[in-house]
């Protein structure tokens, strides 16, 4: 039997795309118990939207969190999904007194797993159920996800980049355990808090993944966010994976491979790396603890020895 999940979603001014993933989510084959969707401070429909879909799914939550001036976007982001996080387990706390009273002592972890959703992601019918069944298969996979491509426009799709002991936040699938063992995300100043909750995984004995034949469709791409300037994302990219302690040999070459696989070619590999070298001079403090950092560094030095073979699996 695949175990029972609960979806929490962050969401910003994203009422041109969320009605697609609401219905996404309302197709599955498995729906989850809950779906906590937080309002990081939107200005526009969002709100509306979501309170309309919820009056007919009793299981459709919506919160809003109003947002603090001096947080990034990212950092913001995460804030959202530690309030749905903390909103959840209120939630299963109360459940649980009640269950306790007439059943002496009901195990309170009835939420397996735990999912992170974007709110301009459409799923496919059976998202959950393929990535749930897989998870429970592998009792070691700590965290999971499919990947995704993006809407270019009417049929025309291209395939993000991703490595596959890696999951994008924007679907990822922890096992509930995994996820209170690392401590949940760590509100990171200039992202890459996805890759370093799989980095902590790895470290404390978890497997994680992408499953590069479960597809979903991201439908702003990477340029139509909070910025449009594609050069400025890949010089922040290369800027936060300083901060996320990517070890420059393992990083310089990941960005020349990047020159010649990654929009804009040459001149994106290019950028990223400029972002780095400048975090570099910058000097200010890591978020990640020296014990993570030193794990970071071993883990892409032995990649680069074994030539990015993917031993975790």
């Amino acid at each position: 039997m695949i175990g029972k999940y609960v979806i929490i979603s962050p969401i910003y001014n994203e009422a041109k795309y969320i009605r697609k993933t609401i219905e996404s989510v309302i197709n599955q084959t498995i729906k989850p118990l809950l779906w906590i969707l937080v309002d990081d401070g939107s200005t526009d429909e969002t709100a509306d939207i979501i309170k309309e879909y919820s009056i007919k799914n009793e299981w459709i939550h919506y919160i809003f969190r109003e947002k603090i001036c001096n947080q990034t976007y990212y950092s913001s982001n995460v804030f959202a999904i530690l309030k749905g996080y903390e909103m959840f387990c209120n939630m299963e706390l109360s459940n649980y007194n009640i269950e306790a009273e007439n059943l002496n002592g009901t195990q309170r972890y009835y939420c397996k797993y735990l999912a992170i959703l974007d709110s301009d992601i459409s799923l496919r019918y059976n998202y959950y159920e393929q990535v749930l069944s897989r998870m429970e298969l592998e009792s070691e996979l700590g965290i999971a996800s499919g990947i995704y491509m993006d809407r270019l426009g009417y049929k025309k799709y291209r395939k993000s980049l991703n490595d596959r002991r890696s999951t994008p936040k924007a679907i990822m699938v922890f096992r509930r355990k995994c996820y209170e063992e690392i401590g949940g995300f760590i509100p990171m100043k200039y992202g890459g808090e996805d890759t370093c909750a799989c980095f902590s995984a790895r470290m404390m004995g978890w497997k994680t993944w992408s499953f590069k034949d479960i597809v979903v469709i991201h439908n702003k791409p990477i340029g139509m966010g909070h910025s449009k300037n594609i050069l400025k994302i890949r010089f922040h990219q290369g800027f936060g994976e300083y901060y996320m302690a990517s070890n420059l040999l393992f990083f310089i070459l990941k960005c020349i491979r990047r020159c010649f696989v990654e929009y804009p070619l040459i001149l994106g590999g290019i950028t990223r790396l400029s972002g780095y070298i400048y975090a570099y001079f910058c000097k200010e403090k890591r978020q990640i603890s020296n014990e993570l950092i030193r794990y970071i560094h071993n883990e892409q030095l032995n990649r680069i020895i074994k030539f990015n073979s993917d031993s975790n699996k």
